[in-house]
């Protein structure tokens, strides 16, 4: 996918930079289909990242709204060009699987009602979203102006706000036919608790499953996957994300 690229994408809030972002953009995922349009359908496609956002219209942390309308039509827009760029390019990514970013790829935004999925002819486009929540768990190493840093999760109260906030997606799409893929999780473990961590990186993961959303752990900086070695680098938090995905008895459940 997409995404910070020196940060010309905000330039589609501005009238008079918008058709020259749109521009590029289109010619990105020319060059991208050009490239891997012969790779199988293993190979999926996302429209961009975090950035499908703009303060400069609409302050998603509070303020006007005034400006909220014009935000959401506008990633539609993209969205949309997106979806239309692929498709014309034929060949397998006339009927590959897409991913489409949510708003800000944030789970409220993305189940607000203004949302909404481009068309698609063939009908194989997914949502993305990310999942950090709570942000002084999932981001803060240490205490910032905003939020002062967790160092353990798995309170009654933290799985409980999961639970509901997983279930937004599961009526706002999952119950609709529209596949979830939750694009990026995880957490630091600088300043947090061993235990903690595992607890929420396989909460999450089961929490998904269950729900017949796909998890995808952001393990970028090598926190977690060995690439070299292609495995986990604990065992135990090996064990305890792919219990999640073993069929559960009734019993269990």
């Amino acid at each position: 996918n997409i995404h910070w690229d020196g940060g010309w994408w905000d330039g589609f809030a501005s009238d008079a930079k918008k058709d020259k972002c749109m521009e590029k953009y289109t010619r990105i995922w020319e060059q991208i289909t050009d490239e891997f349009g012969a790779e199988n359908e293993y190979l999926m496609y996302e429209s961009l990242n975090e950035e499908g956002a703009w303060d400069s219209l609409w302050n998603r942390y509070g303020g006007d709204d005034s400006g909220k309308q014009k935000a959401y039509d506008l990633l539609l827009e993209i969205n949309q060009r997106f979806v239309d760029t692929v498709r014309g390019k034929g060949g397998t990514d006339a009927k590959r699987h897409l991913l489409i970013a949510g708003y800000a790829t944030d789970i409220d935004c993305t189940c607000d009602e203004m949302f909404r999925m481009p068309e698609d002819p063939q009908n194989r486009c997914a949502v993305s979203v990310h999942y950090y929540t709570p942000p002084t768990f999932c981001i803060l190493e240490q205490d910032a102006d905003w939020g002062k840093a967790r160092a353990n999760w798995g309170s009654p109260r933290d799985l409980n706000e999961l639970k509901q906030n997983f279930e937004k997606l599961t009526q706002r799409f999952v119950s609709q036919g529209v596949p979830v893929i939750i694009g990026e999780y995880g957490c630091p473990t600088k300043n947090k608790e061993a235990a903690s961590i595992q607890k929420f990186l396989s909460a999450v993961c089961a929490e998904a499953i269950a729900r017949d959303m796909c998890p995808v752990l952001w393990s970028t900086t090598g926190n977690f996957y060995d690439r070299n070695a292609a495995k986990m680098y604990d065992p135990a938090l090996h064990d305890a994300m792919f219990a999640a995905l073993q069929p559960q008895s009734e019993d269990a459940a």
